[in-house]
């Protein structure tokens, strides 16, 4: 009996020690998992068999940790497709921490700012050094609101303009980071200023001929009718200001259908000496009246241009009657440069030059250097702006060179 007893007390340890050498194998699997999960191995999986309670626990684990797999492989995705999204963006896009240190900086923003090297890890202050935009992260950080804020910033010795939206990113009680969204709005804000200016020069144009018109008349009407004299100067004066009214109209209606597309080049080719005899005698009566000289370089050949023949005499001769009438002395040059690839005409006059901070913004409408100059000689202010449509229509392109008190030149490379 007692050997019984030890026989039976001897198999109770055995199996107890048995399923403790299990449960210590149990454990160690899970915490092998564990080590795996916090070295980065998500793909790491549970190996455990078994029955009753112990089968219940390994079968839940292994779906517990199945589920938190796929929940952070789904997140990583996510988190790649929004950092390709930010990156990819049209508009700069800068991630900082609540520290200012950046995070993220898309493609966009960097070309914007010119930003030679990869800024992730950097201060705010090293990338961009503007105090309002450090003012904007810091109100943002501080008010936890998404702020909005034209910007003023100088890169390289370039002033651009810039709309910046400050958005905070929050967790329970503070704000972690801010993500600036970046639109340049330097095209835009010239546009405006474009169009401002547009809108008050031919407000101006249109009324000074008016304003003369209507004195006219009034003169007219009240006392000149028995004065033939006088009533013959105010009606040529009438005259005068309605015919530049109408060239007002018509070079507004020209520059409307160019950029409307409803002016269709009919290009063919021709001679180019043809278009620049046919420019010299329309307008040599004008510049030997005020004692000018017009004339072209030798050309003994052909010179064939593909193009559109009369919007190219248009071309030369409003850039011959510019000559005219900002010359006092000497006069117009027309020339001709061919290679064997490449062809371009040009014209050269002995005027009073153009300043060089003016030189980028000539071709815009009614833009002059001195505008009671030009307005005095007669003007509508929208020739080189036709010009200049022209040129790009067909391809084309224009250069102006000016030296102040020596003469003006505009060269158009055509291409073959």
């Amino acid at each position: 009996m007692q050997t019984l007893f030890i026989l039976l007390l001897f198999l109770c340890v055995v199996v107890l020690l048995y399923r403790l050498n299990r449960t210590e194998g149990y454990i160690k699997e899970i915490v092998r998992l564990l080590r795996e999960y916090r070295s980065g191995n998500l793909s790491a999986l549970l190996f455990l068999k078994g029955e009753g309670v112990t089968g219940e626990l390994a079968s839940q684990l292994a779906n517990a940790f199945e589920q938190n797999q796929k929940q952070i492989l789904l997140a990583q995705e996510q988190t790649r497709m929004l950092e390709a999204t930010l990156r990819g963006m049209s508009d700069g896009v800068l991630m900082t921490d609540k520290n200012g240190t950046v995070i993220l900086a898309n493609q966009t923003l960097r070309r914007l700012f010119s930003i030679p090297s990869n800024p992730e890890g950097k201060r705010l202050p090293e990338i961009i050094r503007n105090n309002s935009l450090l003012d904007l992260f810091q109100r943002a950080m501080n008010t936890w609101e998404v702020l909005t804020e034209e910007i003023e910033i100088t890169v390289y010795e370039k002033d651009i303009y810039v709309l910046v939206t400050a958005v905070p990113m929050y967790s329970a009680s503070s704000v972690t980071g801010i993500v600036f969204t970046i639109q340049d709005i330097t095209r835009i804000r010239k546009l405006e200023e474009v169009r401002k200016d547009f809108v008050a020069n031919v407000s101006h144009e249109i009324k000074t001929p008016l304003t003369a018109i209507r004195a006219g008349v009034e003169t007219i009407l009240d006392s000149a009718f028995e004065d033939k004299e006088t009533a013959a100067r105010f009606l040529n004066i009438i005259k005068s200001h309605s015919e530049r009214l109408n060239a007002l109209v018509d070079d507004l209606l020209t520059l409307s259908r160019i950029e409307l597309g409803d002016m269709p080049l009919e290009k063919t080719t021709f001679d180019l000496n043809e278009a620049i005899d046919i420019a010299i005698e329309t307008l040599r009566e004008k510049a030997e009246a005020k004692g000018l000289y017009i004339k072209r370089t030798h050309q003994e050949m052909q010179c064939l241009i593909k193009g559109d023949k009369n919007k190219v005499i248009q071309i030369l001769l409003n850039l011959v009657d510019n000559g005219i009438k900002f010359s006092e002395r000497g006069g117009i040059t027309i020339g001709i440069v061919n290679s064997e690839t490449s062809l371009s005409f040009y014209v050269e006059d002995t005027g009073i030059g153009i300043p060089k901070h003016h030189i980028e913004r000539i071709g815009e409408r009614f833009y002059r250097v001195d505008r009671n100059r030009s307005r005095e000689l007669g003007g509508t202010g929208l020739g080189l702006a036709i010009v200049k449509h022209i040129v790009q229509l067909h391809g084309w392109n224009m250069q102006i060179s000016s030296d102040l008190g020596v003469g003006t030149r505009i060269t158009i490379a055509t291409t073959l």
